[in-house]
This record gives structure tokens, C-alpha cells and sequence, in this order.
């Protein structure tokens, strides 16, 4: 019988964080306080260590849904990340990140060179190579196996393994003692999971004479509301689009928001909005009015097989403008899209939409869409009870750090999940995390596309 090889010694710590500056755990944490903001759903960080070196950087934020895993080079800075996203039965990987160094010099996350693999259910994998000298390159690729699916892990046992760690299986992980005191008080958090989109001061955009102030120190002026029509909901069934360029066949084309309304006729309207010391009003937002009550919470409106939980920092779902008008529609419009779209001419085109969304109720109305093409999210109201008290169409005008001035008093409602009609996918089975494999294909692929990039550009 062959002697069975020694373990390599993985050494676990819990922490906050990785402080680069430092190399060194920031604010370490005891085990059981990292068990319990794992049951409680509160962000942690796992180092892993081997010979006091780095390898392995686990952040975990369950209340999220969220796992990242950084590898360490031989430097010890991390220059690669894995971003997993919990879809309830398994993690799926949504990004793939690598920074190439080419000497030791070079400070982390600092690589000229740059790869990005973002992963999709369903669809082929997106790359991204970014060159500081060559440029950006996309391209996409097809995952020969579900390699980027993989179970849900259990406190204690995470996504790494040898070749990850840079060492030779089998692994035997042992805690490193807890420390003697933790530190309390507040802090400048090193990381935080990655957020998707959020509404941006809605309720202040429908309040006339409200001044808003954005992180960059832009004032806005906040005007009457602009009746755009009444909308006419034969079905109940909500549809934003650009009526110019939409498909009407093909993925999502016109699928309607997952909620629904009671059918009625519903009143239409524009948030106008004025940079203080400038002429001239924008569209920042359109609301199609359901109910009168006060909206409670806000919720990102989704259409089936959309999913909040793959969303990455800042995205979200939105329509897409390329004609610099948008629409609010009833599911029942869609003929009325069609004739649009059929129009032999621009003039022919623009009498067809004024026929079709008239002056009074319509099942159709269109709308200025803020600045113009670009892709917009809708958000859906709800008052205290639940009921549905708005469809917005959020032209995303404001930009980052949103402050309503005045009125005071006004309170931003929060941002709860949206409704999901998940797609049913059969056979989906997640495996063993293999970051052999998972390299393997990133490497061949990555390479292969630098090498079609540099014929390209001439080198």
C-alpha cells in the first residue's frame, strides 16, 4: 500500500477584511463571531494562509446572497476574484476577474492588463479584455460544461481548493487562534457585496418646487408635473418600451412587468426638472399613476425570467431607448407598435403614434425620454397594504449621493425585491468548485482572444 502524502497546513483566520497597505487581516474577528454573521446574514472575511503567506481571500455576505473569493499571487497582492451569487439551491459565478501583472512593482489591482469573464444562465460568457495601451476588446464565449455552477457552502467549507491555494491536496485547514480582544467601534468598511441599482430621489421629483442636490454638488429645481395622458389598461398588464425601435419578436421584446394592475384608465405624467442656473426642463422621470395613496416601498420591475439576484454593482433591468422616446403601454398595444413601426417615413411615423395615442385615453403613451437613448429602469410603488401605487420610468438624471433639500421632511421609501418570474431550467446540477478547470477555460480563452486582438490591431 503507497504512504499516503503529508497534508498541506491551510491556516483559516476570520476577519473584516484584507488590508493591502498592511498585508495583514484588518480588525480580526473570533470564529463564532464570524459563524454568527454567517447564520445572521452580516458580511465577513475568511483568510487563508499557508506558511503565514496569503493565498486566499474569501468575503461572505449571505444576507446579500454573495460570495468573492480572491486568489493571491506570488507578490502577495490579489489578482484574481471570483463573484458568486446565491440563486437559492446553488452559487452561480457572475464574474471572473484577473489582473496580469508584469513585474512585481506593479501595485494590486494596478495591471496594465486586465480580463473580465461575466456569466449568464443560459447565455454565452461575455469577455473583457482591457489594455492600458491597446485598448478594450469584447468578445464572447461559450462554457463547454456548467462549470460556473457549484452548491451552496456551509460555514467552514469554502470555494477553494489546492490549485487555487498554489499548493498540493489533500488540504487540512486549521482555525487560527482567536483574537485575544476584538476591535469595537465604527469603521471604513474595506468591502461591501456588490449592490445593484437603487431608485434615485423618486419622491422628490414628483414634489413641485423641491431642490435636490446630488453628490457632485448639482442643484436641481423640480417643476409642476406634466399630464401626458390618461393610459388605458385593457389587460392590466404594463409595457415600457421605445415604440420606435422595439421588437415585437425575440427575447423580452414587449413581455409585460410582472405585476399587474386591475384594468382601468390611468393618468400619465412627467417629473420636470431644472440645473439651477440654467434655462430649459428635462424629463426626469414619468409616472403612470395606479393609486393615490402614499408609496411605501419602491421594488424594480421585472419581466419573466429576470432575475434581481444576477444583477452586479449598479445594474439593473431597463428598457432601451435608441430614438430618444419611450412609451408606457398595455400588453394589448402591440398592433399599434407594429403600425409604428411599419411607417414608410418619419412624418407618416409621428402621425401614426399621434392616432394612436390621441389626446384622450389611449393604450399607448409616449413620452420625451430625459436626455435620450439609453436604457432606463422602471420602478413599481406600493403603499402601505402592498397595493400598487405607481408605475415610474426613471431617466437616471440625478446621478450618485441624491439629497432633497426641500421640501424638508421628505423621506425616501426604501427598496424591497421586485417580483420574480424565474425561467425553469431542467438538468441544472451544480458540481465540485474547480478552479483547475475554471482557470483552464479562463486561460485558453483569454489567450486565444489577446491573440485574435493583436492581429487585429497590427501587433
Amino acid at each position: 500500500m503507497e504512504p499516503q502524502p503529508e497534508p498541506t497546513r491551510v491556516e483559516v483566520a476570520y476577519c473584516e477584511g484584507w488590508d493591502a497597505a498592511a498585508r495583514a487581516p484588518f480588525r480580526p474577528l473570533a470564529e463564532r463571531t464570524a459563524r454568527e454573521r454567517h447564520e445572521s446574514g452580516r458580511p465577513y472575511a475568511v483568510l487563508l494562509r499557508i506558511d503565514s503567506e496569503p493565498r486566499a481571500l474569501v468575503q461572505v455576505d449571505t444576507g446579500a446572497g454573495y460570495v468573492g473569493v480572491f486568489g493571491f499571487d506570488l507578490a502577495g497582492r490579489r489578482s484574481l476574484k471570483f463573484s458568486y451569487r446565491d440563486l437559492g439551491d446553488h452559487l452561480m459565478l457572475r464574474e471572473l476577474k484577473a489582473w496580469r501583472h508584469a513585474d512585481d512593482d506593479e501595485p494590486e489591482f494596478g495591471a496594465d492588463l486586465r480580463i473580465t469573464f461575466r456569466f449568464w444562465p443560459d447565455e454565452p460568457v461575455r469577455t473583457s479584455l482591457e489594455d492600458a495601451r491597446r485598448g478594450h476588446f469584447t468578445s464572447f464565449a461559450h462554457l463547454p460544461t456548467p462549470l460556473h455552477r457549484i452548491p451552496l457552502p456551509a460555514f467552514g467549507t469554502w470555494p477553494v481548493d489546492g490549485w487555487l491555494l498554489g499548493a498540493f491536496e489533500p488540504l487540512e485547514f486549521l482555525a487560527a487562534p482567536d483574537p485575544e480582544e476584538e476591535a469595537t467601534g465604527p469603521f471604513s468598511e474595506l468591502w461591501s457585496a456588490p449592490e445593484a441599482a437603487r431608485p434615485i430621489g423618486l419622491e422628490a421629483l414628483f414634489t413641485p418646487g423641491a431642490q435636490i442636490r446630488n453628490g457632485q454638488g448639482e442643484m436641481f429645481e423640480v417643476g409642476e408635473p406634466r399630464s401626458v395622458g390618461r393610459l388605458r389598461l385593457s389587460t392590466g398588464r404594463v409595457v415600457a418600451a421605445d415604440p420606435a425601435t422595439v421588437e415585437l419578436q425575440g427575447d423580452l421584446a414587449t413581455d409585460p412587468y410582472t405585476v399587474t394592475v386591475p384594468p382601468g384608465v390611468y393618468p400619465v405624467e412627467t417629473a420636470l426638472v431644472r440645473t439651477a442656473g440654467r434655462e430649459g426642463e428635462t424629463v426626469a422621470a414619468v409616472r403612470l399613476r395606479i393609486g393615490e395613496a402614499p408609496t411605501a416601498t419602491w421594488e424594480l420591475a421585472l419581466r419573466p425570467g429576470q432575475d434581481e439576484r444576477l444583477l452586479g454593482a449598479s445594474e439593473y433591468y431597463g428598457f432601451t431607448v435608441d430614438s430618444g422616446t419611450g412609451a408606457f403601454l398595455d400588453a394589448a398595444a402591440t398592433a399599434a407598435l407594429a403600425t409604428y413601426q411599419d411607417a414608410d417615413d418619419a412624418e407618416q411615423a409621428e402621425a401614426t403614434i399621434r392616432a394612436a395615442a390621441g389626446t384622450g385615453d389611449s393604450e399607448l403613451l409616449t413620452y420625451p425620454s430625459g436626455k435620450g437613448d439609453g436604457s432606463y429602469p422602471v420602478w413599481i410603488g406600493r403603499d402601505g397594504d402592498g397595493a400598487v401605487t405607481c408605475f415610474v420610468a426613471d431617466m437616471r438624471l440625478l446621478g450618485r449621493g441624491v439629497e432633497a433639500l426641500a421640501p424638508r421632511g421628505l423621506i425616501a421609501a426604501p427598496q424591497v425585491p421586485g417580483v420574480p418570474e424565474p425561467a425553469v431550467r431542467e438538468g441544472v446540477e451544480p458540481g465540485p468548485f474547480s478552479s483547475q478547470a475554471i482557470l483552464e477555460f479562463f486561460n485558453d480563452t483569454a489567450d486565444a482572444q489577446a491573440e485574435f486582438w493583436a492581429r487585429r490591431m497590427g501587433h
